[in-house]
């Protein structure tokens, strides 16, 4: 596949024969190709029916993922290792197996499919371009390939607003009419799949034993459990900041919305990015809401039947983004929305977060992460400061600046 394919939708590929592969027979019977961009790590294959695409992956498979354990549509991917791209696609239909692939293709991975409708290879959210894969239902074979699934240096996201970026790696997927098969995985050799497949070891967080501490004790007192503090109504503020490497860029998301990470040390599941659009949609926009809540999971900071709330209320991206942010309690109702809980503290606290980038003598990139939390129980001060600095040791020990 060239290299210097342009950014861009590229024409559909008009439908034609060639003449049959000298080794094998197979013959080419369609073939399209498109540069796709995207701000999620993947590259869903889609079928627009009611019937799901089915699909059975290889284990310790890196290239293709299926979200949903049903296998539909939806969820059927092809893992990139940049999040952005821009990444090259060609699709290629054969009559029948058309033989190896070549060796430059450091990825590749085999499975048959089932699908009811035509298949395309498109862009997770808009569904825009769309490269044509399958022209009909079938059981067909799949090969996906891959190369330049690469580990990217820290400061690579930081040419995102440019134009006429070249793509960063290359996807071929190979398809032929074929009964239902093993899935294979002839072979993973890119840097990123062998990073995959070779995790690091667990994370160490210092602070961890002390930050879950602090929110055991908030937690109780939001559950008012045994033991719970009274209130005295007196305020204070919390101030904490960490540098760590990456650009404030690739930072900012998580940042911005955070709630907790420490489902990154601790075993549970993550309550670290709830939240729902603005009345424009845009959850970063101010109006923006979120919510969050701990339940059972061993990070205690809403106690079990409490949650947090937060509304955007300035967004200065990517450096800047200042949340109003109240503790809900259940007050014994069944189920209860958000707007049914009772607020904990009479006016919300306020929650700033600012991220300042800066070079290091060798050129890389490191951001200070500013946290200020304002209009708190003076109870709580000594706590949220300990929270807070645990939060930012996750953020650092597990590299959430570097590219993965």
């Amino acid at each position: 596949m060239p290299e210097d394919v342009p950014t861009g939708r590229i024409g559909k590929a008009e439908e034609h024969v060639m003449a049959a592969d000298s080794s094998t027979g197979a013959t080419l019977v369609h073939e399209d190709s498109g540069v796709i961009e995207t701000e999620y790590s993947c590259l869903p294959l889609r079928a627009w029916d009611d019937e799901p695409i089915r699909v059975t992956l290889p284990n310790n498979n890196t290239l293709l993922t299926v979200l949903d354990p049903g296998g539909d549509a939806e969820g059927f991917v092809v893992n990139t290792a940049d999040q952005w791209g821009p990444f090259a696609v060609t699709t290629r239909l054969y009559d029948r197996d058309p033989g190896d692939p070549g060796g430059e293709w450091e990825d590749v991975v085999e499975v048959s499919l089932t699908t009811g409708e035509a298949v395309v290879v498109t862009e997770l959210v808009d569904n825009e371009p769309q490269v044509d894969l399958l022209p009909e239902a079938g059981q067909y074979r799949l090969r996906a390939c891959a190369r330049g699934r690469s580990l990217p240096a820290i400061g690579e996201d930081e040419d995102l607003d440019e134009e006429d970026v070249p793509p960063k790696e290359w996807y071929l997927l190979e398809a032929w009419p074929a009964p239902s098969a093993d899935p294979v995985v002839v072979r993973l050799t890119s840097p990123h799949a062998l990073h995959e497949l070779n995790p690091p070891p667990a994370l160490v967080i210092p602070e961890g034993e002390a930050g879950l501490a602090a929110a055991a004790r908030i937690g109780r007192d939001v559950d008012a459990a045994p033991g719970a503090r009274t209130l005295s109504g007196e305020l204070g503020s919390v101030h904490v900041e960490r540098t760590i490497r990456g650009t404030r860029r690739r930072l900012f998301d998580l940042c911005a919305h955070l709630t907790t990470w420490s489902s990154q040390w601790v075993e549970g599941s993550s309550w670290m990015l709830s939240g729902g659009p603005a009345a424009g949609g845009d959850w970063e926009a101010p109006g923006g809401t979120g919510m969050g809540w701990s339940h059972d999971h061993a990070d205690q900071l809403t106690g079990t039947t409490g949650c947090v709330h937060w509304t955007f209320t300035e967004v200065e991206k990517p450096h800047r983004a200042v949340r109003d942010w109240q503790w809900l309690y259940n007050a014994n109702r069944p189920n209860p929305t958000w707007t049914e809980r009772v607020p904990v503290l009479a006016e919300p606290s306020h929650i700033t977060v600012t991220l300042v980038q800066s070079r290091d003598e060798a050129g890389e990139p490191w951001t200070t992460i500013t946290i200020d939390h304002e209009l708190l129980p003076l109870e709580w001060v000594d706590d949220m400061h300990t929270y807070w600095g645990y939060q930012l040791s996750i953020a650092d020990h597990a590299a959430f600046g570097v590219p993965k």
